[in-house]
């Protein structure tokens, strides 16, 4: 048995479900009567990230040996116009929903990049541990942090491709997302990079605090608004948008 295919997939799906649950709760029944989005569509954009996420993580890993910036940079950009190809179909566009099913596709590619980047390494640490070198528990948590901040950072990106469609401005909130995803990434080459595991510390909170802000800025404080705003585009007014 694999120990660590388990515990990778219950370390990137268990927060990307939380996640999911969080954000939706406000937009789907039992607390409004009538969903913002379809659960269907939502959960076959899921799947989509899903895959999408797991053919990108499999250029990663090769492109990745050893971490090289401009590689992730361009990465970085691929990540965001892999999920505007996708959103970018007629029947997306200035839609409200879609702002929901960028998230959901976001959060697919997010949890697979999560999944992949827990397995990898872990796997990495294994075998290391089996040379007399073994990864203490210490690693293992930043390697969540990690993980975790490639689901915050790319849900959030989804949702601002989302919404780009949703205003049928797709190109200039993709370079919205790419630039933040970007940043991210910067600041992940930089603990790869970085000498000293003071310094590696450091730069992995910093990319989780990247990570984080463009979450709570996106799903929290901004959706509600972004969802009254298309809404009225679309000539549609409701009073139950949560606030």
């Amino acid at each position: 048995m694999d120990t660590m295919l388990y515990a990778a997939g219950v370390m990137a799906f268990a927060p990307t479900l939380i996640l999911m649950y969080a954000v939706l709760k406000r937009y789907t029944y039992p607390a409004v009567e009538q969903p913002f989005f379809s659960d269907p569509a939502f959960f076959s954009l899921f799947v989509v990230g899903l895959i999408a996420g797991t053919l990108l993580f499999a250029l990663y890993t090769y492109l990745m040996a050893p971490p090289n910036m401009v590689y992730m940079a361009l990465f970085a950009a691929v990540q965001c116009l892999a999920m505007t190809a996708v959103l970018n179909l007629k029947r997306f566009h200035g839609k409200s929903d879609t702002v929901f099913y960028g998230y959901g596709l976001g959060l697919g590619m997010g949890c697979t990049m999560a999944f992949g980047t827990i397995y990898y390494f872990g796997t990495l640490g294994t075998a290391l541990a089996e040379e007399g070198v073994p990864l203490g528990a210490t690693d293992y948590v930043w390697l969540f942090m990690m993980a975790l901040s490639y689901i915050l950072i790319l849900s959030a990106a989804g949702s601002t491709i989302g919404e780009g469609i949703a205003r049928r401005k797709p190109m200039e909130f993709a370079l919205q997302a790419i630039f933040v995803n970007l940043v991210f990434s910067l600041v992940l080459f930089a603990a790869f990079a970085s000498q000293g595991e003071a310094a590696l510390y450091v730069f992995f909170i910093l990319a989780l605090a990247v990570a984080a802000a463009y979450f709570y800025y996106t799903m929290r404080v901004k959706l509600s608004r972004v969802v009254r705003e298309v809404l009225r585009m679309e000539g549609k007014a409701r009073k139950d948008v949560p606030k």
